[in-house]
């Protein structure tokens, strides 16, 4: 497939790409759709993350609902909420034109009973977590047996985020007549033995990539400093890149927390997200995030999936990730859409073995970056004082009139090129002790 207007997609859906100005397919869609569009089996898509999944398995999914049958037709499957709403938000938009076809996006955190309420108008694809999907199931509000297709969207990180137990009931769902359709951005040996032990022999594959390459417009980097370096570090490659948005990941939600307060507390404009803010915040921040009110976005492994925005352009490994996949899908979320980006990861010493097994298993070249020298953190550390001071309140009443003005007696003598030398001259005098 060479251009979407000249594909056998449903007419409408072509009148919703032409309206965003997309008409030339990334290779997963120009190798996939021509394939879903005819293949009622079983599929297999890998391809790296960035280069359009959605879009390869959501428009031939599209054009097969019958919005005649007002019943669930379809369940699109996703590990994280950010992600569910990101998929359900790209669904709805190719289907602007499709008169009366529905979709719901539905998972944890948000009322089941308003969502068994949503599903009962005539809902013709269900875009679910595992968990929430279960739990309809149970109420009988989803039956599966009566599904035409099942599609699990980052396979691979519904198994590392424990939902092996309900992808297993899934797909062992009795006399199963539904496709299924399973993409993901890489295959380990979990991925594969559902694979093997669920998907059946009429089976289609389009492996884009190698299983475990990210985004080829991704500068790897690696910087290998003390932990006392580290934040230092982390703000002065902030202030560099200041004109980018960024995403920093943390391990645990502690480390996202702390690592807010210090940045807030140096004046950069950030949010944080992790597994225990309620849903309502979570989305908040992203939509903060997404509209560029703030530049920096601090998370767990729960937004490595989810966050699909164009221009993040530095990705901050501040905690090393804990494998392979959880690197790529980490990096993965710049260099989105065919654009650049940096990967930084930050080590210890002491974390080199293991950071090691994890290179080699991407096979990718990583560029060392040196520790900034005393003087260029020291240089840095005068800036983030200086934006500080620039984004300081004024203090209001909690100085008297005679006080303020006795302070402005002592500096009103001076220029104002002299009071910002002598202002910078007095800090670097106190950080060199």
């Amino acid at each position: 497939m060479e251009k979407f207007s000249s594909s056998n997609l449903n007419i409408n859906i072509k009148k919703a790409l032409a309206e965003k100005g997309i008409d030339i397919p990334s290779e997963i869609q120009a190798k996939t759709i021509p394939v879903l569009m005819k293949h009622e089996g079983d599929f297999i898509g890998r391809s790296a993350t960035g280069t359009g999944k959605t879009y390869a398995y959501g428009t031939p999914l599209l054009s097969k609902i019958d919005v005649e049958v007002g019943k669930v037709q379809a369940v699109v499957l996703v590990p994280t909420r950010e992600l569910c709403e990101q998929v359900g938000n790209e669904l709805a938009f190719l289907s602007k034109y499709i008169p009366n076809l529905k979709t719901e996006s539905i998972y944890g955190g948000i009322s089941l009973k308003t969502q068994i309420h949503d599903l009962s108008n005539g809902t013709h694809i269900v875009v679910a977590t595992p968990g929430r999907l279960m739990d309809l199931v149970n109420r009988n509000v989803v039956q599966l047996e009566t599904l035409q297709y099942v599609v699990f969207d980052e396979a691979d990180e519904m198994l590392f985020k424990g939902f092996k137990t309900d992808i297993d009931k899934i797909l062992a769902t009795a006399n199963r007549n539904y496709s299924t359709w399973l993409f993901s951005a890489t295959m380990p040996d979990e991925v594969n033995h559902l694979i093997k032990k669920y998907l059946k022999k009429d089976l289609i594959k389009v492996l884009v990539g190698k299983a475990e390459t990210p985004n080829v417009g991704i500068q790897h980097q690696l910087i290998e400093l003390a932990a006392e370096q580290k934040l230092d570090a982390l703000l002065q490659f902030l202030r560099q890149h200041a004109n980018e948005k960024s995403i920093i990941f943390c391990r645990t939600k502690s480390g996202v927390q702390k690592l807010y307060k210090q940045l807030s507390a140096n004046k950069f404009s950030c949010g944080a997200i992790h597994g225990d803010l309620p849903q309502g915040l979570r989305n908040k921040v992203m939509d903060q995030f997404k509209a560029g009110s703030i530049s920096t976005l601090i998370a767990t492994d729960v937004a490595s999936r989810g966050v699909d925005i164009d221009s993040v352009g530095m990705i901050f490994q501040y905690h090393i990730p804990d494998t392979k996949e959880s690197y790529t899908h980490r990096s993965g979320r710049s260099s989105r859409a065919g654009k650049s980006g940096i990967s930084l990861t930050f080590i210890f010493p002491e974390e080199r073995e293991k950071w090691n097994e994890i290179q080699k298993g991407l096979d990718l070249k990583f560029k060392t970056i040196p520790v900034p020298t005393h003087k260029d953190q020291l240089v840095g550390k005068a800036m983030i004082w200086a934006q500080k001071i620039a984004k300081s309140k004024p203090v209001g009443n909690k100085l008297d009139e005679s006080t303020r003005n006795e302070f402005k007696d002592q500096l009103k003598h001076l220029s104002k090129d002299e009071l910002l030398e002598k202002l910078l001259a007095t800090y670097l005098r106190e950080q060199q002790g």
